[in-house]
Order: structure tokens, then C-alpha cells, then sequence
């Protein structure tokens, strides 16, 4: 048995240097979203000039979905950060544009594509006093009934591509995994457009059980007037309910508002102010570590984690990895964090305060202990 632990851990120093450069891929939980820090936007041509004042507005954009606020360009404290958008890109990309999005004849526009710093971006966020809304988020289930003033309907399946797309385009823009209903036959039989409109919560909750999401948005969206729409949005979460409505306006701001509300919701709850300069130690048990992918897995996961500024290893006993973190802000950011995301699952006990064994290359700080295990 030792030699066998010996021969792990031999495998483990060598992958830990390996690692950083290494690609694993396995199957990620449909709350961790990708892209946070990439957007795109049309431009008229590929002049330096133009891309530089393009990345002004990629960069409002990756803003509103790290910060899950809908106008945290406007900010004063955050100009100096956007007056350089340039300076943040990391990489940039042109494609040409689909058929309708923002071209003329005269004019033929193409998508820039960029991705900007993720450290840079958060200090600046953390220096601002705004709290991060990391990757974990809440897998998020629409149904939203449309009145045209001719019918009323569910938006859903093949019905209504345009409105799908806009929504889609508003859940990318605000980094919240939304999904629409397949309405099947059995939606259908168990959930109607009076129903979403009356918001009746025991009739919407138990026909969106088929899908586990981690929460539902209901919405209506009606017509007032030529050109003129309103909007009445309830979004269900872990036993709480939130509602509200949006002013008049054009069809895409109604149905927008729904869905930069919800993302403004979970941020209330999920997004960390975390304080430069203020770090607490946390030893970290994980089970179920049996192979190299399992340890590449872990490691990528927990260096994602915004709240997460370093991850060292402590010691490897059989199938549990111990690793010592440098949390930013308080413990439990870190902990509601994971809670959210399905990577990871909490084992008893949790929150006691060690002081980790093994040479971790300088005497070891006391730490809380927390115990998780892999989901697989």
C-alpha cells in the first residue's frame, strides 16, 4: 500500500508541473459558463482605429456579465478602466457577419471578437468596491407567455425563432445559462399560456421538474400600444420569489428586461466583494482523487474560482487530495461558490481549523478544513 501511495504521489509532483500546459477535457456542469470575459461586437472595417474604439463597447459588455448589473459601464469609479479597453484585450478575432446584423449595403459589417484579461478585470472590479459574479451560475429555466394582441402563446420548440434568438442573444450578453422548454407534448398537457400569465407558482414549478433547473424565470410580455410592450417577470430560486415589470418600450427592451433582472438577482446573491490584500488560509480535503485526470480536474476547477488566489498541494493519502488555498475575502464566499457549481460536493465534517502536515515548501499556516468529494 505505500508503495503504491508513494508511486502516486512521484506521479503527482511530476504532473504538477506538467499541468499548467496540459489540456484535459471532461464534462462540464451546465452552471459554469463559459466566455465570461470574451465579446463580440460589429465593426465596419479592420482599421486599428475602429478596433480600438470597438473594444471600448466589448468591454461594456464583459463587464454587465461579470458584474451581473446591467449598467455598471455608466460607473464612474470604472472609466479610467474603460478609457483603456485596449490595453486589457488578449486576443481578437474577425468573421463576417450573418445576414442582418447591423449591415448595409454600402457598409458590409464584420464581428470583432475579444477576449480580455480576467485578472485585470476583477482587480479593477475588487479596487471598485463591485462585487465578481464568477462562473458558477444558476442553470435557469424560461417560460414566457407572448401576447401579440392577436393570440397568446408560450414561446418554446420550433414556435417563433426570432423571439428565441433575441432571448438567447440577452442570456449570452448577461452570462445567464437560460434554457427554453422543449414544448412538447408533455409540456403542453401540463403547463398553459394561462398559466404563465396568471403566474399560478404550483403549476409552473411542477411542469418545469422535468428539466432540473436550478431555477425558473415567468414572464409576460404584451402589447399596450403600435410598437409599445410591457413585461411581468417572477423568478423562482431556492424558495425565495422575486418579482417585477418593465417600463413601456420597444418588444426586445421588455423581453430584456426579464432577463438582465434575473442576472441582477443572482448577483445580489452569488457575486463576492472581495477586498485586495485581505486572504484567509482554507486545507481542502478531496475524495475520490483516483487517477490524473481527477487531479487536472480539481486543480482547473479551483483556479477558476474568482475567490481562489492560489492553490498549492498539502498532501495525497490513498484517493484524498489535500490542497492549501489562499481564499480572497472571507471563507465563505468560497463555500457558497462551490456550493453552486457541480463539480464538487460537500463531505462532513466541514469548517474545522488544522494546521496542515506535509512539506508544502514553507511552514504551513493554520487553515480551516473543509471535505469535499468529486462528482462524477
Amino acid at each position: 500500500m505505500r508503495s503504491k501511495v508513494r508511486l502516486m504521489r512521484r506521479i503527482f509532483a511530476v504532473f504538477t508541473v506538467l499541468a499548467a500546459g496540459l489540456v484535459v477535457s471532461w464534462a462540464a456542469p451546465a452552471a459554469e459558463v463559459a466566455g465570461l470575459y470574451e465579446a463580440e461586437v460589429p465593426v465596419t472595417s479592420q482599421n486599428a482605429l475602429e478596433r480600438v474604439a470597438a473594444s471600448r463597447a466589448a468591454l461594456e459588455e464583459v463587464l454587465v456579465k461579470v458584474s451581473g448589473k446591467a449598467d455598471v459601464a455608466q460607473l464612474p469609479q470604472l472609466e479610467p478602466l474603460l478609457s483603456q479597453a485596449d490595453q486589457w484585450v488578449q486576443r481578437y478575432q474577425y468573421r463576417a457577419a450573418p445576414p442582418g446584423v447591423g449591415a448595409t449595403a454600402a457598409t458590409p459589417t464584420q464581428l470583432l471578437w475579444m477576449s480580455f484579461d480576467r485578472e485585470t478585470i476583477n482587480q479593477r472590479l475588487y479596487e471598485a468596491g463591485i462585487p465578481v459574479w464568477g462562473i458558477n451560475r444558476p442553470s435557469t429555466l424560461l417560460w414566457l407567455a407572448v401576447d401579440d394582441g392577436g393570440e397568446r402563446y408560450l414561446l418554446g420548440g420550433d414556435n417563433r425563432p426570432d423571439l428565441q434568438a433575441m432571448v438567447n442573444t440577452d442570456a449570452r450578453r448577461a452570462g445567464l445559462p437560460l434554457n427554453i422548454p422543449l414544448l412538447d407534448l408533455q409540456d403542453q398537457g401540463s403547463l398553459k399560456a394561462a398559466d404563465v400569465w396568471g403566474d399560478f407558482s404550483d403549476v409552473i414549478l411542477k411542469a418545469s421538474e422535468r428539466y432540473q433547473p436550478d431555477a425558473v424565470l415567468a414572464g409576460r410580455v404584451y402589447t399596450v400600444a403600435p410598437d409599445k410592450w410591457q413585461s411581468h417577470w417572477t423568478l423562482y430560486h431556492r424558495g425565495s420569489v422575486t418579482t417585477w415589470e418593465s417600463g413601456e418600450g420597444l418588444q426586445n427592451v421588455a423581453i430584456a428586461a426579464g432577463i438582465s433582472g434575473a442576472a441582477e438577482q443572482f448577483a445580489k446573491r452569488y457575486a463576492l466583494e472581495l477586498t485586495p490584500g485581505v486572504t484567509n488560509n482554507v486545507l481542502m480535503t478531496i475524495e475520490n482523487v483516483t487517477s490524473l485526470a481527477d487531479y487536472a480536474r480539481v486543480m482547473r476547477y479551483l483556479q477558476s474560482l474568482d475567490p481562489v488566489a492560489a492553490v498549492q498541494v498539502a498532501r495525497l493519502e490513498g484517493d484524498k487530495l489535500s490542497l492549501l488555498l489562499k481564499v480572497r475575502g472571507q471563507t465563505h464566499g468560497l463555500i457558497q461558490t462551490i456550493a453552486l457549481g457541480k463539480t464538487l460536493a460537500a463531505s462532513q465534517p466541514q469548517g474545522e481549523t488544522v494546521a496542515p502536515e506535509g512539506d508544502t515548501g514553507t511552514e504551513p499556516p493554520a487553515a480551516e478544513e473543509y471535505r469535499y468529494r468529486i462528482v462524477q
